[in-house]
């Protein structure tokens, strides 16, 4: 009975080390992990990129959408 118990308690000794061991590698990937999911949001609620008027092609007696859409603003 005795010897059970002292394999038991061993047991949970090595697998607390083992989790202990990898604690570090776990809490850096979050870590990661999460600076790189707030890198993405924001950069997908940066402003839109501006219109260049001196490009070929730009019509700016045109009636389309404004930069700044409906859509946008209730995203953001």
């Amino acid at each position: 009975m005795e010897r059970k118990i002292i394999e038991a308690v061993a047991r949970a000794d090595l697998l607390i080390c083992g989790l202990l061991r990898r604690l570090p590698a776990v809490i850096a990937l979050a870590v990661v992990l999460l600076l790189a999911v707030l890198a993405v949001r924001h950069l997908a609620r940066a402003d839109p990129p501006l219109i260049d008027y001196d490009r070929p092609g730009v019509d700016i007696t045109s009636e389309g959408p404004e930069a700044y859409t409906d859509q946008w603003y209730k995203w953001r």
